[in-house]
């Protein structure tokens, strides 16, 4: 009797695995499980790079922008720099410039040795932009940011430099928080952009320097 009912047992429990086994119920949701995590993380990561992206490029915009416009110029007051920054701010658009920093360079290369170059203004009409942005680099200060030989005896140049500090939407993710610089280099476009009405000698001379 015994071993009836054990086997009656027996062939019960197989029916109902059996039963289980085929059953489908529930199999969506256990993938929908598993694979939603992933699908989460995949979704996240596309909107990061597609926000850094757009970001970055909007930052080297306003790096050219910058120098574009200054190097158009004859001549420039701390007015028209202030001014310049405010397309900035446009340009910007939403990402905010809370992080961005720049700085207007006006270099001249030195008459006897054209890889010296020196800063040809003072710093009154070229402000610089940004919450803790460097003070402007004082006039005559040797600057050693360009390629020797980039411009010829007594050329001039406008060099923007600018910084951007990115934080991703969730710190810790697949991107981290990142300082970008950029550097733009542009010829004036009327031979000399003057900040100082000394039609870009500025006296002493920093060639002696």
């Amino acid at each position: 009797m015994s071993r009836h009912l054990l086997r009656r047992a027996i062939d019960v429990s197989r029916a109902r695995w059996r039963m289980l086994a085929e059953d489908g119920r529930g199999i969506a949701a256990v993938e929908f499980g598993l694979i939603a995590p992933v699908l989460l993380i995949m979704l996240i990561g596309v909107i990061e790079i597609t926000r850094a992206v757009s970001i970055d490029r909007r930052f080297g915009q306003v790096t050219s922008m910058v120098a574009d416009l200054v190097a158009r110029e004859e001549n420039i007051t701390a007015a028209d720099v202030q001014a310049i920054y405010g397309i900035v701010e446009h340009v910007m658009g939403v990402w905010g410039t809370d992080t961005l920093k720049l700085q207007v360079i006006p270099v001249k290369a030195n008459e006897a040795n054209p890889p010296l170059l020196h800063v040809y203004a003072e710093t009154a009409n070229r402000p610089s932009y940004g919450a803790g942005a460097a003070a402007p680099k004082p006039m005559c200060e040797q600057y050693t940011g360009l390629s020797n030989n980039l411009l010829a005896q007594g050329g001039l140049a406008i060099v923007v430099e600018s910084e951007f500090r990115y934080t991703p939407l969730l710190v810790g993710g697949m991107l981290s928080a990142q300082t970008w610089r950029d550097k733009a280099v542009l010829a004036p476009r009327q031979a000399c952009v003057d900040f100082d009405g000394n039609e870009c000698n500025p006296m002493p001379a920093c060639d002696v320097r």
